[in-house]
């Protein structure tokens, strides 16, 4: 686990060493006015702390139910995606969100906790944070969360049976139990030593900002911010004379207000439709500024789609160059590949960008060239 926790606390110092102003906007992670109702990670950090308590005093079947529910709990908070999606954000120069990964293109529904956190491989690979990909990797089990919160698992002395569900694979085995002591604890103890460092983390950069201080930002423009600092932490910031009253400029900024204990905006319109063109601006960006996708598609699919959805010619056009980018990049490797078997392999990954190119940007591309590779490929 050091490596990983290393991954974590240099992620939360390189996002703030990249853009301060950012980094401070992400730990209060505003939505709207109101107090810590807002956000329910202060509650995620509450009863985890309470199911940490019990699991360490229970034995039995007692630790193993007390010990799942902490373990499906600390997979569902959205917010805590939202930080470490921001973070990874914010160290790669972009904005970040208090709305990364909560539902889907749509807005629909909720995501789940697989999609949330397929969405967040890419950056944290971006990023360079292999060691917290092999955190989720080696400890997430939708089947355990699954089973758990569906009532739909059984105890039988120390093996956890899991019934009407999916197996689960461990060591590249379908199974249907699984050994409590060898397999769910060990994992239950590495989510602790997670949790406990990433509420470490965002406490105590909540908590340094005892004074206030000046910060460069973009708000849209290059400017400088106030963050103000207290005893308790951060009480909000302030960005002077960005809005403008019948000729008279005015600050913007989200504040702290100890009268009413709760956070407020002032002179800051939250548009949503505004937010998420500037959101997919970056990540178009991003994207643009990527050879290649190298852990996930789910992140830049979930993109697609939002544009797709938007119908904006801009967006459209730039997303089908990206499109054409990545499957060009993996023609070529297939041309280069001497491997069969590995040749084989990448032509799904190359007609997958190629004909969702063709679906999407017909108007900004050579639709005969196109199409006569895509068939090319699938003879």
């Amino acid at each position: 686990m050091k490596n990983i926790l290393n991954d974590l606390s240099t992620l939360f110092d390189e996002a703030k060493q990249r853009v301060e102003f950012e980094f401070v906007m992400t730990l209060i992670n505003y939505r709207g006015m109101g107090k810590e109702d807002v956000t329910n990670l202060y509650e995620w950090f509450d009863a985890i702390e309470m199911y940490k308590k019990f699991y360490l005093e229970f034995s039995g079947k007692e630790k193993t139910r007390i010990g799942t529910l902490l373990y499906s709990t600390f997979f569902e908070n959205s917010d805590f995606y939202n930080i470490i999606g921001s973070l990874c954000k914010v160290k790669l120069g972009y904005k970040g969100s208090s709305y990364l990964y909560y539902k889907t293109k749509k807005y629909e529904r909720l995501l789940g906790t697989g999609e949330k956190i397929e969405l967040i491989l890419e950056l944290l690979a971006d990023c360079k944070k292999e060691h917290i990909i092999q955190f989720f990797q080696e400890n997430h089990f939708k089947e355990i969360r699954n089973t758990f919160f569906h009532s739909a698992y059984s105890l039988i002395d120390d093996e956890y049976i899991l019934q009407d569900s999916e197996a689960i694979i461990i060591d590249r085995i379908g199974l249907y139990s699984f050994n409590v002591n060898t397999f769910l604890y060990p994992k239950i103890n590495n989510i602790i030593a997670f949790f406990d460092e990433f509420k470490r983390l965002y406490n105590g950069a909540f908590l340094s900002y005892q004074e206030d201080k000046e910060v460069f930002a973009l708000f849209p423009g290059p400017t400088t911010a106030t963050i103000f600092g207290s005893v308790k932490g951060i009480k909000g910031v302030e960005i002077k004379n960005t809005a403008s009253f019948y000729g008279v400029m005015a600050h913007s900024g989200i504040y702290y207000d100890d009268n009413y204990d709760m956070w407020m905006a002032k002179n800051i319109r939250f548009d949503f439709p505004q937010k998420e063109t500037i959101e997919i601006g970056d990540e178009l960006s991003r994207y643009e500024s990527k050879e290649n996708i190298s852990r996930s598609n789910a992140e830049f699919q979930n993109l697609i789609d939002r544009i797709k959805e938007r119908n904006r010619p801009e967006e459209i056009e730039r997303a089908t160059a990206i499109l054409l980018k990545y499957g060009s990049a993996r023609d070529q490797q297939m041309a280069e590949e001497q491997n069969q078997h590995k040749k084989k392999s990448l032509y799904p990954g190359i007609l997958y960008y190629y004909k969702l190119a063709l679906e999407i940007g017909n108007a900004y591309i050579k639709v005969d060239e196109l199409t006569k590779r895509i068939k090319e490929l699938e003879v």
